[in-house]
């Protein structure tokens, strides 16, 4: 009897550490800001791949500041492209492919979510908060109803992806996501992370979750969210990753079967750089939507001015 109380005890304390793990894990991701590229040698900023920029920071309650590049794009009647990384990364994700996204764009705004990159202060938002913040940087980059208003699209990536998605269906100021790994609900990307270390998710995971919860981080579902959309919607998968399985971003893409959405299967892309080796097939599978996205301006109510710039935004910028 000892001895069952003995392995019972143990076995509580290896749960409640393990949970206790993955909510630190989670509110505090590995940081990837600019000394994390200079040691590694990725670019730090878009100057350091030969693109001019501006930076300027969205102000947001609770003394958060969030960093975000602005570059102006190659092409005047292509829409706005407002990217958003994953989760453990930030804005340093585009930056090797910069020139890609210009092509395409007639301005590429890059920002740093919450506890991620150059983020103050910690505490990541992990797709509650975040999607908020998306909705004021928007509205920030938006032209509102003037005639020379580009069409806004959320391109994102794992817990950018679910936050576009999120996001759009809140606001009518998104033109299209572009959704590279999305996920159903936050418990998704947890129990993947637990299993690929090769440990149980069960009961720990559940644990985990009610505390975030109860530190104001509530799940959303994804595939509610799709169900809302009345834009395009592109979800790109790999069939090979471990942390946003295919099975989501199917669901996902037919919860929105009704908005002219379409799904991308990579099966030999994995979680890390296969969507990069496949950069051609993701951009042959842009549906046509997008591609005449260009063409597209927004049905407003009221026509006659641009929507004043929210109060949060910093106007202090710095050019490169």
């Amino acid at each position: 009897m000892g001895l069952l109380l003995l392995l019972a005890a143990s076995a509580g304390i290896v749960v409640a550490i393990l949970a206790a793990a993955t909510v630190v894990e989670s509110l505090r991701p590995r940081r990837r800001a600019t000394g994390w590229a200079i040691g590694v040698g990725w670019p730090a900023d878009p100057d350091a791949v030969g693109v001019p920029f501006e930076e300027w920071t969205l102000e947001r309650p609770g003394g958060v500041r969030l960093p975000v590049w602005d570059v102006e794009g190659s092409d005047p009647a292509a829409p706005v492209l407002v990217l958003v990384h994953g989760f453990g990364r930030s804005r340093l994700t585009w930056l090797p492919h910069l020139e890609e996204w210009r092509s395409r764009s007639s301005r590429v705004v890059m920002i740093d979510l919450r506890g991620h990159g150059e983020a103050t202060p910690d505490g990541a938002g992990l797709g509650d908060a975040d999607v908020a913040d998306v909705d004021a940087l928007v509205e920030a980059v938006d032209g509102g109803c003037s005639s020379d208003r580009r069409p806004i699209v959320v391109v994102g990536r794992s817990l950018g992806a679910t936050v576009g998605i999120l996001a759009a269906a809140e606001t009518s100021r998104i033109d299209g996501v572009i959704a590279v790994a999305p996920y159903e609900t936050l418990a998704v990307p947890m129990r993947g992370r637990i299993r690929l270390r090769g440990l149980p998710d069960v009961p720990a995971l559940a644990i985990a979750l009610l505390v975030l919860r109860l530190l104001g981080r509530r799940p959303r579902s994804t595939v509610a969210a799709a169900r809302r959309l009345s834009i395009p919607l592109l979800v790109v998968q790999g069939g090979r990753d471990q942390i946003s399985p295919p099975a989501d971003a199917r669901a996902i893409a037919e919860a929105a079967a009704d908005t002219k959405s379409s799904i991308s299967a990579l099966p030999a892309a994995s979680r890390l750089g296969g969507h990069h080796r496949h950069r051609r097939r993701i951009r042959r599978a842009r549906p046509l939507e997008f591609r005449n996205l260009g063409h597209h301006h927004r049905r407003c109510p009221q026509r006659n001015k641009k929507l004043p710039a929210p109060r949060e935004m910093a106007r202090a910028r710095r050019t490169r």
